[in-house]
């Protein structure tokens, strides 16, 4: 069975501050950095979304991105993960997974 995930807006914020603020989908580049994920027209005008297609799938960061999330971790106790999602009924999915390692 399908699985099919639409992410229009995925942003991560540690405050009001723009330098504490992250866009994710305009920080990723498709070409080298996921598979199993087709990029698509948002929910939003003039807004990127991603779909989810296959089983095996996997979004990656770019180092200089992956470096600022960390660094906001840890000087910041607390943050928002603000997404628009459109998903099918009867799937079920992780939306948001944070993993620290030195194999990730």
């Amino acid at each position: 069975e399908e699985f099919r995930l639409f992410f229009s807006f995925i942003s991560l914020a540690f405050g009001s501050d723009q330098d504490y603020q992250i866009d994710i989908i305009n920080e990723l580049d498709l070409a080298n950095a996921t598979y199993g994920i087709t990029q698509v027209a948002g929910l939003h005008n003039s807004s990127k979304a991603f779909l989810f297609r296959d089983v095996g799938r996997a979004v990656l960061a770019p180092a200089h991105i992956t470096e600022k999330v960390v660094q906001l971790f840890r000087s910041k106790s607390e943050f928002t993960f603000l997404a628009s999602i459109q998903q099918k009924s009867s799937t079920s999915g992780v939306i948001f997974s944070i993993h620290e390692s030195e194999h990730r």
